[in-house]
């Protein structure tokens, strides 16, 4: 096996380029079409009400049907369940668009619609998580994962700035009708991969034989330390952020005084943080340890919470305030990429093949749970205490919880059942 030679060797790799342009396709028009559905659902309803039920909808198979589809995928070819997967998707945004451009589309048609589209991906997700390695050598695998996360947040952004663009030149439809061209199109792509080992099992496909795998996926995670420890550390940083994402309004407001040009800082700095941190993960791996890139990557995120609430005596200097948000924003965004990157390089190198899916798909599930699950945590907190008290509450359980992974010597004894897995 060659010894990677870093980003190059990737752009060398054609199956896994044609894999990450497929992605890159498909988060493009998931950008434009996600401007587009939600000036659609207003249009269509002007209630928040029927924002809010589709939203749920939108998460609800994430949550209840992504840990059986990872069971279902993971004895299936890969690449047809992902190829399926992207065409029903296209099928479900094509007739979303023709309902609005004829005039017949209404709004349980929405959640229908929105409903088979995220079940679509419930089986996509798991199964895309478990192409990967079939396409990158490990040794490949820290570059190639940061190379795509990178581009996607590059496409993603693009498409979102150019969104109403797209909409006033072509129109909201046209929108979506690009969303399910680019279904298509990474469809396409992808049939053209070529891929390692990607056979079906000889499990019978049945509930019962399905029930069973995903069982023992569930088992597979509680027993293997290192598995267990991805899945919950990654909800945890799912969980951990709700306070942020949820009460930027206030934050800009309330704590540092600003409005919505505040925000655009924030989101602007963070997401050169993490751009610069996704790029820059493969080379810091090499010379920074697993417990390191966890412990000062956990208690960053603390830190920015506290330290924006300890600084707010001096925001009365608008230009202290800028430059402070601005600096702690880049290094919340380098900080985030960098578990990120850590936790699904780890992911895909530790856990044992046969269980990548049905553990891909338990974590995705337990990831999207918590998120709805703190949210509403932080909207009971805020019904009765002001943001800087949440921020502080939030900053100190997230150090707490760091400081104790540190004295309990978590990461050491987790990591240490690495070169079992690997060996497995």
């Amino acid at each position: 096996m060659n010894k990677s030679t870093g980003y190059k060797n990737i752009l060398k790799n054609f199956q896994y380029m044609k894999l990450m342009m497929a992605s890159l396709i498909n988060r493009f028009g998931d950008s434009v079409d996600a401007i587009a559905s939600a000036w659609i659902i207003y249009e269509l309803t002007s209630n928040a009400m029927w924002s809010a039920v589709i939203y749920g909808v939108n998460k609800l198979p994430s949550v209840l049907i992504m840990p059986l589809a990872g069971a279902w995928v993971e004895g299936k070819r890969k690449k047809p369940v992902m190829v399926v997967t992207d065409i029903i998707r296209a099928i479900c945004v094509a007739f979303i668009a023709t309902g609005y451009l004829f005039n017949f589309l209404e709004a349980w048609m929405l959640v229908i619609t929105t409903f088979a589209i995220s079940t679509a991906e419930a089986f996509r997700l798991p199964a895309g998580s478990a192409v990967t390695p079939k396409v990158l050598d490990k040794e490949d695998l820290s570059y190639g994962m940061s190379l795509s996360t990178a581009l996607g947040t590059i496409v993603e952004l693009i498409g979102m700035g150019i969104a109403a663009g797209i909409i006033a030149f072509v129109g909201t439809a046209g929108a979506i009708y690009i969303d399910m061209a680019t279904f298509l199109l990474s469809a396409f792509l992808i049939s053209t991969v070529k891929m390692r080992n990607d056979e079906p099992s000889n499990v019978k496909g049945n509930l019962s034989n399905y029930y069973s795998t995903l069982k023992q996926g569930f088992s597979y995670v509680l027993s293997s330390k290192v598995a267990r420890f991805l899945v919950l550390f990654a909800a945890f940083l799912n969980g951990i952020l709700v306070p942020l994402n949820s009460l930027q309004a206030p934050l800009a407001s309330e704590v540092l005084g600003g409005g919505a040009e505040v925000l655009s800082v924030l989101g602007i700095t963070v997401t050169v943080g993490t751009l610069i941190g996704t790029v820059a993960y493969p080379i810091l791996s090499k010379f920074i340890g697993k417990e390191i890139f966890v412990i000062s990557g956990g208690l960053a995120i603390g830190i920015y919470y506290i330290s924006l609430i300890i600084a707010k005596p001096a925001y009365d200097s608008v230009v202290f305030m800028y430059v402070f948000v601005a600096f702690a924003s880049f290094m919340l965004g380098l900080a985030i990429s960098l578990l990120t990157a850590f936790l699904q390089v780890e992911f895909i190198e530790l856990i044992e093949e046969q269980y990548l899916a049905r553990a891909a798909s338990i974590m995705n599930a337990i990831g999207q749970a918590v998120t709805p699950i703190m949210s509403l945590a932080v909207s009971a907190l805020a019904a009765f205490l002001p943001t800087d008290v949440i921020f502080t509450l939030t900053g100190g359980f997230d150090v707490i919880v760091c400081l104790y992974i540190i004295v309990s010597r978590t990461l050491t004894n987790t990591f240490k059942s690495e070169e079992s897995l690997n060996a497995a």
